[in-house]
């Protein structure tokens, strides 16, 4: 299972000229802000058309991309984790889907949170509800953006773990600005200037774009 792309895309002033792979397992990408990273993400769901060039899907049946989630404060958090059970809103909810989501929930640590209301959440509550959502789709490829926001230290590497784990037989990627994550990933992906400037698994990062991090607890 892999995806192959070669893409161009110009938005405004910015050009995103990228080539590269994902692989089976969790990929961590990097690279400062407005490199490009959400864009290839896009592109790769499908949500963006790339101007120019293609993407190879080889034995990837589904995608899904969660970035910034939304939310009426009096929502539930079951509610927006079935949200990502149904491909938000394409499909009704059965009983297989809240058991799923509940299941979902549980694994990332707001299982007892199912009947909160949004609103009275805090900011890693809720980035770990919206993992529950995204993990609660079961795509094949999972693209998140920045799912470490709002979590500290030993919960984000908690979190990386667990993606890791989830990523057996699927891929998933993600943005991070959290360079302590990346010992946690079976590969790192370095994005500047809308290009793919380095790839590869962490124990190999060139350290001309990332000061190596420490080793993962």
């Amino acid at each position: 299972m892999y995806v192959a792309f070669d893409v161009e895309k110009r938005l405004g002033e910015f050009r995103l000229s990228a080539r590269g792979e994902l692989r089976e397992g969790a990929t961590c990408v990097v690279g400062p802000n407005g490199a490009g990273k959400t864009t290839l993400f896009k592109i790769l769901a499908g949500i963006l058309k790339p101007d120019k060039g293609r993407v190879e899907y080889v034995g990837v049946k589904s995608r899904a991309y969660v970035g910034d989630l939304y939310a009426p404060p009096d929502s539930t958090v079951m509610d927006v984790v079935l949200a990502g059970r149904t491909r938000f809103g394409g499909k009704p909810v059965g009983r297989e889907d809240a058991a799923a989501a509940a299941r979902f929930a549980e694994l990332v640590g707001v299982g007892a949170l199912l009947q909160r209301r949004w609103g009275t959440l805090s900011g890693g509550q809720r980035q770990l509800a919206v993992v529950a959502a995204a993990l609660a789709t079961e795509a094949d490829l999972l693209l998140l953006d920045e799912p470490m926001a709002n979590l500290h230290g030993d919960r984000r590497a908690e979190l990386a773990e667990l993606l890791k784990r989830e990523a057996r037989g699927k891929i998933i990627a993600y943005t991070t600005h959290h360079l302590d994550v990346l010992p946690c990933c079976d590969y790192v992906m370095v994005i500047e200037d809308g290009e793919v400037k380095w790839a590869g698994p962490p124990s190999q990062i060139d350290p001309a774009h990332l000061t190596r991090p420490k080793a993962c607890r």
